[in-house]
């Protein structure tokens, strides 16, 4: 209600606003009009009710009425001031903009009465006085058009002002049921804040208990049945807590006895590891040594390998050339056997060469001095195949000597070549055995060498299970001091002298 009252006291100063603009506008067309003082003079008295209205701030029905009553007749003052004019027809349509300019009133009552005033204006003006309505005298028909049009625009303004009246009172009436509804709402928040603060009080007292340690305090006081729940809950979580309490002790005994066991035996463990971990530190430093002495082996075996391949090359070599003085020695007996059935041949020759030297001495004596000369030659070449014959029984003999010189080298060289054969096939053997040693000694340094490896990586295994031990200890014995400091903590707390459900199981 208060902000209908509001926009009526506005309303009532804007029609007064409207009607000093509506006076301004009369006295200035005085100007113009030729009309004189009488309608500047009526504007400014008809204008003293507006304004005392708005100085009063008075906006009830009856004030609301005479205004919608007043605004039109600033309108037929205008037609009076232009009457005969033109512009007289034109002037009609400022009674439509007075009445519209009341539905700011947010009342009906004020549209009909501007409404009714402008109706009976013309009809009253029309039969009395026709000039001042309509130039050119009275038109009924057009009282009529503008009379209809009057009551369609007041209809329609007399449903926007119930309209906006109604909004307003329905926003006022919904804003005294909020007002209703917050001091409701203010009673019921401030009674359930004192519900609220006994409730937290209580669970404060119970709280400070359970951070004392103190488990046998459950709230027995009913609360509010909103806060019930929250009472249930804390007496839930107490006999939870001393459940849990218990549960812990006995757990930290159990834990502690476990821990204890669980130690004593890890020292024993890491013992057996520290003393594993130096055997296996020894028998991988022992495989090192054996890998590296089975490495030397190899690459000696390998230098064997070569060296006796190198002697079977250069047997291979050796027989070779043998074979091939065997075969210089077969020429050579060969040609000497030629040579000396050369030597027989020069031989038979030299005694052939005899006889005829000595026929020709014959043949020569019998010629007496005439042959005397050729007895001569007959003689030297008689001496001459004597020689012959002698130096062929002397070469005989060399190569009788020399064939059995040679023959006496080619069964050397034979039987040198057996030898040579015989050791060449040794050095195959041996070659053999060396390189099946070569392949046995790599076979057994790569089993070494991945022994090694093998051992390498169980050594560093050990020791990381030692190191593991040792950490396993560490953490036993922190779980140990911790499983004392649980203890600890768990005495401190107080709980309900009567026997708890986990005790009965325990």
């Amino acid at each position: 209600m208060e902000d209908l009252s509001k926009l009526r006291q506005k309303g009532v100063a804007l029609l007064a606003a409207m009607a000093w603009l509506s006076t301004l506008i009369i006295i200035a067309n005085s100007f113009f009009a030729g009309s004189g003082v009488l309608p500047p003079v009526m504007a400014v008295a008809l204008t003293l009710y507006p304004t005392m209205a708005a100085m009063r701030g008075a906006h009830d029905g009856v004030t609301r009425v005479v205004l919608g009553g007043t605004m039109p007749l600033y309108s037929a003052i205008l037609l009076f001031q232009w009457t005969g004019h033109p512009w007289l027809i034109d002037m009609h349509m400022t009674f439509f903009a007075m009445i519209a300019m009341l539905v700011v009133l947010a009342d009906w009552r004020p549209v009909i009465a501007g409404a009714a005033v402008t109706a009976v204006h013309h009809l009253s003006l029309n039969f009395i006085e026709p000039a001042l309505i309509f130039p050119g005298g009275g038109a009924f028909g057009r009282v009529i058009l503008h009379a209809a049009v009057v009551v369609v625009e007041a209809a329609v303004l007399v449903v926007l002002a119930q309209q906006l009246e109604a909004l307003l009172l329905g926003q006022a009436a919904a804003r005294k049921a909020g007002i209703r509804l917050e001091e409701e709402t203010a009673r019921e928040r401030a009674m359930r804040e004192a519900e609220q603060q006994a409730v937290v009080d209580r669970v404060a007292r119970g709280l400070k208990a359970l951070a004392a340690g103190d488990l046998s305090s459950p709230i027995n006081t009913a609360f509010p049945p909103a806060f019930e729940g929250l009472r249930s809950d804390f007496n839930l979580t107490l006999e939870s807590l001393n459940h849990l309490v218990g549960r812990v002790a006995q757990a930290s005994d159990q834990i502690s006895n476990g821990a204890r066991e669980i130690q004593t035996a890890a020292d024993d463990l890491a013992t057996r590891t520290e003393t594993q971990a130096i055997s296996v530190e020894r028998a991988s430093r022992s495989i090192r040594e054996l890998a590296t002495s089975a490495a030397v082996t190899v690459s000696r075996a390998r230098e064997a390998n070569d060296t006796l391949a190198s002697s079977q090359h250069r047997a291979e070599e050796g027989y070779t050339v043998v074979e091939q003085a065997m075969e210089t020695m077969g020429q050579i007996e060969r040609s000497a056997g030629e040579i000396g059935q050369i030597v027989t041949m020069i031989d038979a020759i030299a005694f052939q060469t005899n006889l005829l030297a000595l026929n020709a001495g014959v043949e020569a004596a019998r010629a007496g001095d005439a042959g005397k000369g050729f007895a001569v030659v007959a003689s030297e070449v008689r001496a001459l195949a004597q020689r012959s014959a002698d130096a062929a029984r002397d070469i005989k003999a060399l190569i009788t000597t020399s064939r059995s010189e040679v023959s006496d080298g080619v069964e050397l060289v034979k039987n040198s070549g057996k030898v040579l054969q015989m050791v060449m096939e040794d050095v195959t053997s041996i070659g053999a055995l060396v390189s099946d040693i070569t392949v046995a000694a790599e076979g057994n340094a790569k089993e070494l060498a991945h022994m090694r490896e093998a051992f390498g990586d169980i050594d560093r295994s050990t020791q990381q299970n030692a190191a593991m031990v040792e950490e396993s200890n560490a953490a036993l014995r922190l779980l140990a001091n911790e499983t004392g400091g649980l203890t600890s903590a768990v005495e401190c707390f107080k709980a309900r002298p009567h026997q708890s459900s986990w005790q009965k199981a325990a």
